[in-house]
């Protein structure tokens, strides 16, 4: 995004009002959640790396008990003959039926807790391609996660705005060498000017 299009963005807030809102359903924004961002946020953020490696590990935990639920049920089941000698295979498979159902159960609560999750990180403008990365073991530890997500982004996203708007420095238009007399001039110097200078020239011409 160019300078004088973000400054088109927000020419009309006022100057304690927050951009966030505004800023966060643009391509800008959009462009900072890219894979590469992504990882560098990762690499940057100690707080945000910590808090997704607590996820993936949750995340891990239960691949590996569904990898144990669907490859060592024989082994399960010959434990348990060996343990419950006297137990027949009606006993034996009303067990793995259990576990069957609570696998089942599991499966249909995180895909809630993920449809919930989605609905919050459209609401809230928020990329939903990583929202697996925020489900938690319920709904309130979820929503707490994606809060989490949402002040990390917020951050982030208030840190490259700052970036841009003082990547340039004012240089006077070569007309007169007066100040800046309309709104159009004003846009169209926008591009070498500081945002105190901006908010200068935008007093002057609001008066």
């Amino acid at each position: 995004m160019l300078k004088k299009d973000l400054l088109e963005l927000i020419k009309d807030i006022d100057d304690n009002e927050s951009i966030d809102e505004i800023l966060k359903g643009t391509d800008f924004a959009k462009s900072m959640l890219s894979i590469d961002n992504f990882k560098n946020l990762v690499a940057t953020n100690k707080d945000f790396k910590g808090f997704l490696d607590s996820e993936k590990d949750k995340h891990y935990g239960k691949a590996l008990e569904t990898w144990k639920q669907n490859n060592l049920e024989k082994i399960i089941n010959e434990e348990i003959r060996k343990r419950n000698p006297a137990r027949d295979e009606k006993d034996i498979a009303l067990e793995e039926l259990q576990r069957k159902i609570e696998a089942m159960e599991e499966e249909k609560q995180y895909e809630k807790l993920k449809n919930i999750a989605l609905k919050q990180a459209t609401e809230k403008k928020l990329p939903t391609e990583i929202v697996d990365y925020f489900i938690g073991k319920d709904e309130e530890v979820t929503l707490n996660n994606l809060n989490k997500f949402e002040d990390v982004f917020n951050k982030q996203l208030e840190t490259v705005v700052q970036e841009r708007l003082k990547g340039s420095s004012y240089t006077p238009p070569k007309n007169n060498g007066n100040n800046i007399d309309t709104y159009d001039n004003l846009l169209k110097n926008a591009d070498n000017m500081t945002p105190e200078q901006i908010a200068e020239q935008f007093s002057k011409l609001d008066k």
